[in-house]
């Protein structure tokens, strides 16, 4: 316990963002639930797969962790603990109706975690795999029968580093851990984390269930920063980033210091960028093209000197593509080009989205604006002028102009920007040859996008979309009476203020708080609070996860909350 001490104290530093709207009335909406262990929490917490999903050109879509997510959890309190139990199920209940399209779990680590000693060969941990399993198949079982039409991803946990912290931390409480268990070496432990990975991937693989999903993130942090500075222990040495193969990585090595959290001191979590790290991966392995899972085709613009810039000075460029105002404060259009003559004949379009990555950005934009309003995009059916980029085309005439909704958390470079083409818009893709398509910006900002020579995820590309599929859900919300519970401020230091339904405001209650091994540690009566929010000294409580529930004769609400030190 004394270890979340350490790891709660990022916890203060990060909050939720409030979100905005344009006059393209798009809104957003909870897409993606987070269930699990600590390496759920601090994805939540760092707003991990919220950062990622808005640099691939989603940040309208919703991710929410509220109640299905706690340090020190396993497979099996989250199954067998009945409020914890409670709040998952009741979570689930209420997702049933937003819809959620992906469910990202992380639980099996703790469950197994460190039940091995150096020297121990693998097989040590097989009754604790398989007792996991089983409560993991629950776990999976209770999501597809709340949600069915979600994807689950059970999420993969990477390298360890316990050998620099207690380098640089001798005091640090991971070393307790590692001395513990017979000081393993790098070796040992990612030999262990690789079979518990290699045990994921056959669970999933035996379900054979195509809404089941798994994926190899072993590495991952060695793959992104590389040993830049010589390892101080064996086997030394260095290595470049993306030099080291992936998944897998080097087994002889753990995750760089610098991906760990606490500014190192954390031996087993990642830092608020190395979780960011890895919920990109999975939003570019799979989240994203779920997300747009019904497109027909996607079109990559054809670079070369065919996607670049134009200013108002007709001055041209090639290669990176700038919008905005130039270093000679001249206005400056980014055109892109894109063959849509692969677009059958016989088909009418009925959605066309773009995706625009920038690679720098002058001024980044504040992490509220979901919905830009300062962009503006022309279509040209054809070409402005010649196929190539020349001068004519920044007052050239457009088929149309100003013809896309815009979504985009521009907060910093390699971010996406989303522009979904009106309906009227439409009608002028080519389908015998070249469509261009013509971007400004209205205010004094210069930013850099890749043009079409560059990887999938970085140029831009078209989604087209022939024929909609009406997808009839006969989901209906289910009447429970168990409720998610709102609590706040969480994490909590000194006092948490608990948000009671009009229903529990006029009824007798019970408040309980459970530590996560289920023993009552705080439980007071109300009658009739008669007030929406009750505040509660949680001051003497150890640092920790903790449920809290309400409950009456009308039912019971269960929430979580995280207690740091103070």
């Amino acid at each position: 316990m004394k270890k979340i001490l350490f790891i709660l104290i990022s916890l203060f530093y990060f909050s939720h963002f409030s979100v905005a709207q344009d006059a393209c009335s798009q809104q957003s909406s909870t897409r993606v639930r987070l269930v699990g262990d600590s390496w759920m929490h601090f994805p939540q917490l760092y707003q991990s797969y919220d950062s990622a999903l808005a640099k691939y050109g989603f940040p309208d879509v919703g991710v929410i962790g509220d109640a299905t997510v706690l340090i020190s959890m396993t497979a099996e309190t989250w199954w067998q603990f009945p409020l914890a139990r409670i709040a998952l199920e009741a979570a689930l209940t209420s997702d049933a109706a937003r819809p959620i399209d992906v469910v990202i779990v992380s639980l099996g680590g703790n469950d197994v975690g460190f039940g091995f000693y150096s020297g121990d060969s693998l097989n040590v941990v097989d009754n604790d795999l398989y007792t996991a399993k089983l409560f993991m198949d629950s776990i999976f079982g209770l999501i597809h029968t709340k949600i069915p039409n979600a994807q689950i991803i059970w999420q993969g946990y990477d390298y360890p580093n316990f050998q620099d912290p207690c380098i640089d931390f001798p005091w640090d409480p991971y070393c307790d851990t590692w001395s513990g268990h017979g000081y393993f070496t790098a070796y040992e432990v990612n030999r262990f984390l690789g079979y518990l990975t290699a045990y994921q991937d056959s669970v999933i693989q035996a379900y054979h269930q195509p809404y089941m999903h798994f994926f190899n993130c072993t590495g991952l942090m060695q793959w992104h920063y590389g040993q830049t500075t010589p390892l101080r222990y064996a086997p030394y040495g260095t290595y470049p980033p993306r030099s080291v193969p992936f998944p897998g990585g080097d087994i002889r090595y753990p995750s760089p210091h610098i991906a760990m959290g606490l500014g190192g001191i954390d031996a087993y979590h990642l830092s608020p960028d190395g979780f960011t790290v890895l919920a990109e991966f999975y939003v570019r392995k799979f989240i994203s093209n779920y997300l747009r899972r019904n497109k027909d085709t996607t079109i990559h613009s054809l670079g070369q000197n065919f996607d670049g810039w134009v200013d108002a000075g007709t001055n041209t460029g090639t290669g990176n593509v700038l919008v905005g105002k130039n270093n000679q404060q001249l206005e400056t259009k980014g055109v892109f080009s894109f063959n849509t003559a692969v677009i059958p004949a016989n088909k009418k379009v009925k959605k066309a989205v773009l995706f625009f990555k920038e690679k720098t950005i002058a001024r980044p934009y504040s992490p509220i604006t979901r919905f830009p309003q300062n962009f503006v995009l022309d279509i040209k059916n054809g070409t402005f002028g010649n196929d190539v980029i020349e001068g004519s085309d920044y007052l050239a005439t457009a088929s149309l102009t100003d013809v896309a909704c815009f979504a985009g958390s521009l907060r910093g470079n390699d971010y996406t920007l989303r522009a979904e083409l009106n309906e009227d818009a439409l009608q002028y893709i080519n389908k015998n040859g070249i469509t261009q398509f013509r971007l400004s910006i209205t205010d004094n900002n210069l930013i850099t996008f890749y043009n079409g020579d560059t990887t999938e995820f970085e140029g831009p590309y078209l989604d087209i979309y022939y024929d909609t599929t009406a997808i009839i859900s006969g989901i209906k919300e289910n009447k429970t009476s168990s409720n998610t519970l709102a609590v706040y401020p969480n994490p909590a230091e000194n006092e948490l203020t608990v948000t009671l339904s009009k229903e529990m405001m006029y009824k007798k209650s019970v408040l309980t708080i459970y530590n996560t091994q289920g023993a009552s540690v705080y439980r007071t009566e109300y009658d009739k609070p008669l007030q929406q929010e009750i505040k509660i000294d949680v001051s003497q409580l150890a640092a920790g996860g903790y449920f809290i529930s309400i409950e009456n004769e009308q039912g019971k609400s269960v929430g979580t909350f995280v207690k740091i030190k103070e």
